[in-house]
């Protein structure tokens, strides 16, 4: 009696082994298209350089604190972020067009440019102490331009 169990037993784990499903399916294979952002067209992007490099030029916080190479690589780097975040006549419909623009995109664009000029201070001086030179509290956004 034991060995008939036993013969059972191991008959139905290698007999529940071997059963056959049918054929697996092929997984489908989803591709996935890389989105690109529309660049800018040269001269409008160029405009932008010019218009923001001038409004950041004269203030006379940003003298104080970059050089007016450092104020044009900022800038650049500013610009380059918009035309990734924005095709082009949206951001002149949400923002170039404006005179006043709302809080949260004042502080959209403070936030892009404080990110490039880190950046740029690395670049230009990469020994210095980050923590000695920033300032003490972030800019409100109340204070934003």
């Amino acid at each position: 009696m034991k060995n008939l169990i036993i013969v059972i037993t191991f008959t139905i784990l290698f007999g529940g082994c071997t059963v056959n499903f049918g054929e697996p399916k092929p997984e489908k294979i989803v591709k996935v298209e890389e989105v690109k952002p529309k660049l800018w067209p040269l001269k409008k992007k160029e405009f932008w350089y010019a218009k923001y490099f001038l409004s950041m030029a004269v203030n006379p916080n940003v003298q104080k604190m970059l050089t007016p190479e450092m104020v044009f690589d900022v800038v650049t780097c500013t610009v380059d972020a918009f035309e990734k975040d924005y095709d082009y006549e949206k951001f002149t419909q949400e923002i170039g067009a404006r005179t006043v623009l709302p809080p949260e995109i004042s502080r959209y664009i403070y936030d892009i440019s404080y990110a490039c000029s880190q950046k740029v201070q690395k670049l230009y001086d990469p020994h210095r102490d980050n923590k000695k030179d920033m300032p003490a509290l972030p800019l409100k956004l109340e204070d934003s331009v």
